[in-house]
């Protein structure tokens, strides 16, 4: 057996610890690189779901349907939806003649679109659950009920933003309200565009096309951008004044018991927020991949998970198990262990929802 004195030691350590220091930041430059590298994918896809809209009705989408009455209805993401990739999760799964924050409406809007998210981002969902997009609209073009064309576009749509990262003060993908104006200066702020870790950020133009912008990038090129045709009313481009709580929030799986083969299997979701408590609670069920291998997956309907129903603090959770299929699919004893189990949870929800 070989034998190292303290000073020998000290030596591998010191040599692993600069090894470590030397390749953290390697590997974290490498993430970086990976991320903007899916940002700019991401605006792609917006753009060509921007295209394809246009090419449809003849003009981009409405930045936010709102009614006469001053309802807010749905947005210009969620209206982009049948032009993007492929989703189990589709426009016809959503009530557009009512509030997008309906309760008809959360299990598509609580559910994420890659297309509008930057891995790596601590800030996924609100803590009401919605899914959040970390890229926001120009108000030139996505406001109340627009429905501007690419041929009112002055300065040609070359040169003129559709869309870019912004910074920070997320807000849902469903939300009819994604605009914000562009400013003088990226990572200036939360409510600024581009990502701090870049130094700068990706903004998407009308033809297509994603071009990279530094935090140094002068304001003129910037007020330029802000300020290009056409140009709605203050009244058009208004936004109500709310902020979304997002920070540290993020979804637990808790699975159920449910007999081995059975049909479906079945799980609960809780949302928590900084401080781990519960701050929502719903149950899902999901096909049983051990009993459907020889069926064929149509639209990916058999990864798709099913929301049953939601939680509070006075729902009846034997009454609400009972008119799911789970009261038939698990024993009396697992029935009794899932109703245990979620009432421990229960208790620990919030008495009202105040919550944004």
């Amino acid at each position: 057996m070989i034998l190292m004195s303290r000073a020998e030691f000290g030596v591998v350590i010191g040599v692993i610890l600069l090894l470590i220091a030397l390749v953290l930041p390697a590997v974290q430059q490498a993430r970086e690189a990976a991320r903007q590298s899916t940002s700019k994918n991401n605006l792609r896809q917006i753009g060509l779901a921007c295209a394809n809209y246009h090419d449809a009705h003849k003009c981009l989408p409405p930045g936010g349907v709102i009614r006469e009455d001053d309802v807010a209805l749905h947005g210009w993401i969620t209206m982009l939806n049948p032009f993007c990739d492929p989703s189990p999760y589709t426009n016809d799964m959503l009530s557009f003649q009512v509030p997008w924050d309906q309760e008809q409406n959360r299990v598509v809007l609580e559910q994420p679109r890659p297309m509008v998210k930057i891995p790596g981002i601590d800030s996924q969902f609100t803590s009401q659950a919605y899914s959040l997009t970390h890229y926001l609209g120009n108000p030139h073009l996505f406001y109340r009920n627009s429905n501007v064309t690419f041929k009112q576009m002055e300065n040609g749509t070359a040169n003129t933003w559709l869309a870019g990262k912004v910074a920070g003060n997320y807000q849902p993908w469903g939300y009819p309200f994604n605009w914000r104006p562009l400013g003088t200066k990226l990572c200036a702020g939360l409510d600024s565009y581009g990502h701090l870790p870049w130094r700068g950020g990706h903004l998407l133009f009308a033809d297509g096309s994603v071009s990279f912008f530094s935090e140094q990038t002068s304001d003129v090129i910037l007020e330029k951008f802000a300020a290009a045709p056409p140009v709605p009313t203050a009244e058009q481009r208004a936004v109500p004044d709310r902020q979304f709580v997002t920070e540290g929030i993020f979804w637990k799986k808790v699975p159920l018991q449910s007999n081995p083969q059975a049909k479906h299997i079945y799980y609960a979701r809780v949302l928590r927020g900084k401080t781990a408590a519960p701050l929502k609670l719903e149950v899902f069920s999901n096909f049983n991949p051990e009993q459907i291998r020889d069926e064929e997956p149509v639209k990916g309907i058999f990864t798709m998970s099913f929301f049953l129903f939601s939680i509070d603090k006075t729902t009846d959770i034997p009454a609400a198990l009972n008119t799911a299929t789970l009261v038939e699919e698990s024993s009396p004893q697992q029935f009794q262990a899932n109703v245990k189990r979620l009432q421990a949870i229960q208790q620990e929800l919030p008495r009202n929802d105040s919550r944004q």
